[in-house]
Parts: structure tokens; sequence; C-alpha cells
């Protein structure tokens, strides 16, 4: 099917999705490992993301994103010139998530911020969480799932553990 809109997540093991100033510098010691990412873009066909993490990815050089629409959740012009493909949308991410599903093909990556993915998990607007937990705890942090957010139930499709200690879990709405 595509269309889905998949929240493709490394977290920890107490749910964080960044540290507590935002970094994410302690998935360092997990690079090494192919946790198939290339296969995981071959069936993206866009990428909606929150402006921090559209910032965040902006420096880490050449953009991890070629080839794909990146629509950029923001109430703030984008600065410099953006990468091929990248939009600024602001609003509400249903309406988004709808254009982009009328008109892109292939799956959408919900990349994140905490903010946006917290939204579109509250209004049931994701169909997937593919987590890769790693063995590590932060204490504090950027948390995926709200404290307060509304529950949902998930159906558990694949478990996958890696020899560094990595459990990567793929779950679809119930």
């Amino acid at each position: 099917m595509s269309g889905r809109v998949r929240l493709y997540a490394a977290i920890s093991l107490d749910g964080c999705l960044a540290d507590a100033a935002g970094g994410v510098g302690w998935l360092a010691p997990f690079e090494a490992e192919d946790y198939g990412m290339d296969a995981f873009l071959a069936q993206v066909g866009s990428v909606l993301t929150g402006r921090t993490t559209y910032d965040q990815a902006r420096g880490f050089g050449d953009w991890p994103y070629a080839g794909k629409r990146v629509v950029v959740m923001t109430n703030r012009p984008l600065d410099r010139d953006p990468p091929a493909g990248v939009e600024a949308a602001s609003g509400n991410p249903a309406a988004v998530l709808a254009r982009l599903r009328a008109g892109t093909p292939g799956d959408i990556w919900l990349l994140g911020g905490a903010v946006l993915a917290q939204h579109c998990l509250a209004q049931g607007l994701v169909d997937s969480l593919e987590l890769f937990v790693m063995p590590v705890t932060l204490g504090a942090g950027l948390r995926l799932f709200a404290g307060d957010g509304p529950g949902r139930g998930w159906q558990l499709d694949a478990a996958r553990p890696y020899p560094n200690g990595v459990l990567a879990l793929t779950y679809r709405a119930a």
C-alpha cells in the first residue's frame, strides 16, 4: 500500500528521540550497523518534518533526502536556499499529509521532531511505527510519546534484534 505515513525513528530505551538539548550525538556509537535505511528510503516518496529537525539535518553536510519531496512544518520562512524538493508548510499536519498522499507516489516518512510526531500520533495520522530502540537511557530528553496524549492500539509486525543491542520494532495501527 502506497501513501502510508511511517514514523521511522531511533529512540532510547526510555523513549527519547533526542537528548535534553535536542541533540542526537548519543546515536554515534550505533552508526556502524546497517539498519536498512537504503531499503526504507527506496519506499519513501516524501518526508514530513518539523523545523528544528530540518535545521539540524541541514547541518549534517550533504542533504540526506535528495530526490525526495520534503515538507517542513514551520511558521517561519526557510533560511538559506533550501535544497531541491524542499518546501515550507504551516497549519494542520493532517491537511499537509492528505496533500502528500494525493500528490506524491510512495510512502510518507514522518521524520519528526518530537512535537510534530506527538501531534500526528495524537490525531491518529500514523499508519506504522518503525522504531529502533537503542540500548541506552538518556534520563531526560525529547520524548516520542507525550505523557498526556490519547492511547492507541498497535499490532506488532516484526521484531529484530541486532548484535549491538539495538532492537528494531515494527508496528502497524490496530
